[in-house]
């Protein structure tokens, strides 16, 4: 009979403390809505820009801004080029540094995050090697990149660190190389560490567990209306937020989007890979809608840190051609209901 009650009081304490871990790690102060991150993707500018397109975006209560500094990859010879002379200003050492500097003179926190662009086919996460050796030349360039940067990111104090974007052909045939690359950054950078991974990579990913926080490019596709009422994108998200809320449990990490946005256009929550973009026409409502439907359904979850809104550019004034569809909600319906979010909901 002892012995049962004794089995009774252990499997008791079991329970009692995994209870207790995960309040501590829900209840930790940086799991705060007080410092949730509300955050811009910065477009890199071609030449410096004005002060006030910072201010700017504090103005509409943002505290933090991502700075992209770009490197171009040949799908063929796996070489990576950075810090190129024909590169524009803002995806160079010179001006992510003093983008820095100004961002953190207005008392913006900063993400340093490193894009790579594929000649001939753009989008990294469709980057693959046949051969082993190409892998390997790949690798090294990849590692002198974001080593350079992360350099960079410590002497200025960056706070947020970001390892890759969206390389999701690496990230699940090569593991190792990213257990590696993040044991070399954290010996040249001391800030905390993310990477970003797509929506549809974020689960395949072996390495969370030696980051900071559970990067993820929330582009998850929602409906195929095209123009969807906001309870039904509400619905919709209640499966991907299980499944991070799981994951987020699994590692006892937040998840952080480093990305998440919509087009100011019909079908936006459709997926924008399978959209083409001039066939479609102007829908403000949509991008509006679909912000309230995120924050909505993300702003009660302790688990969910923030992220970064895709994208801001600087030094725009007015909607063109170019920007008019895209995903900026400058000068669009959509950043009243941003900036009521920053300024009172997170």
């Amino acid at each position: 009979m002892m012995n049962r009650w004794k089995y009774y009081l252990f499997v008791i304490g079991l329970i009692v403390i995994a209870t207790f871990s995960n309040y501590l790690f829900f209840s930790e102060d940086e799991n705060k809505k007080t410092s949730r991150i509300k955050g811009f993707n910065l477009v890199a500018p071609p030449e410096p820009f004005a002060m006030h397109s910072l201010k700017n975006v504090k103005e509409i209560g943002a505290g933090w801004v991502a700075i992209i500094p770009y490197a171009f990859c040949n799908a063929k010879t796996a070489e990576i080029v950075f810090d190129h002379p024909r590169q524009w200003w803002g995806e160079k050492p010179e001006g992510v540094k003093e983008s820095i500097n100004m961002a953190k003179s207005l008392g913006l926190k900063v993400m340093l995050k490193p894009h790579l662009w594929v000649g001939g086919q753009g989008w990294a996460g469709d980057l693959d090697f046949e051969s082993d050796s190409l892998w390997q030349v790949f690798e090294q360039q990849y590692l002198d990149y974001v080593n350079t940067y992360a350099s960079i990111a410590d002497s200025l104090n960056v706070e947020l660190y970001c390892i890759g974007t969206e390389i999701k052909q690496s990230t699940t045939k090569r593991n190792e190389f990213w257990i590696n690359l993040i044991s070399k950054t954290r010996k040249s950078y001391d800030g905390k560490i993310t990477y970003a991974a797509n929506w549809d990579e974020y689960s395949q990913i072996k390495f969370w567990n030696e980051l900071d926080y559970i990067g993820i490019d929330a582009y998850f596709p929602l409906s195929e209306e095209k123009s969807p009422k906001k309870v039904d994108l509400m619905n919709a998200w209640q499966q991907p937020k299980k499944e991070m809320k799981i994951l987020s449990e699994q590692f006892q990490k937040q998840i952080l989007f480093t990305e998440y946005g919509y087009e100011s256009i019909d079908y936006n929550t459709m997926g924008h890979w399978k959209l083409s973009k001039d066939s479609l026409d102007v829908n403000f409502e949509n991008q509006k809608i679909a912000f309230e439907a995120l924050f909505e359904s993300f702003n009660s979850e302790v688990w969910w840190k923030g992220g970064f809104i895709w994208k801001w550019h600087l030094n725009k004034k007015e909607l063109n051609r170019r920007t008019i569809k895209a995903y900026t909600p400058q000068n669009k319906p959509a950043l009243k209901i941003i900036e009521s979010e920053f300024k009172y909901n997170f």
